[in-house]
């Protein structure tokens, strides 16, 4: 089971290449293929970051909806035909697709935020943002967490 954990910011050279956090390659290490698949979130306020096989499995999970429903056709656009497969090179660096970089405003840094089995990869500025407007609602998010463990 793949955890992505902690925050990191690096930077994004002129091509768009961006180094994955070690941790978060370490973390993919035992998976079939060493690819990070990317797509834009729904409101393109940042990235969404699979490791490949995690993907597949929420692939898997939106083609278990009956073929025809607008549900599923809905998120078939927005994440699989949206999500772009990316290979990592020797220096553990992915290439962001421009379009995905110009509709999340990361242009010098990305701040790569774990998430659990996914991560996002942010323009610093908007994660701080998101961090500030998030703060007030933690407290009854975690009452919520604790009643799923009743």
């Amino acid at each position: 089971m793949t955890v992505f954990l902690s925050s990191y910011l690096n930077g994004v050279d002129k091509k768009g290449r961006v180094s994955v956090p070690a941790s978060f390659r370490q973390e993919m290490a035992a998976h079939s293929r060493q690819t990070v698949v990317v797509y834009a979130a729904p409101e393109g306020r940042y990235l969404y970051g699979w490791a490949y096989d995690d993907f597949v499995k929420l692939a898997e999970k939106i083609q278990q909806l009956p073929a025809l429903s607008p549900v599923r056709q809905r998120l078939a656009r927005a994440i699989l035909a949206a999500a772009r497969p990316v290979n990592f090179d020797d220096a553990g660096r992915i290439m962001l697709p421009e379009n995905l970089l110009a509709a999340s405003g990361i242009a010098a840094e990305a701040l790569f935020a774990g998430e659990g089995e996914y991560f996002t990869i942010w323009n610093p500025a908007r994660f701080e943002e998101q961090m500030m407007l998030d703060k007030g609602s933690v407290e009854a998010d975690l009452a919520e967490l604790a009643g799923v463990y009743k």
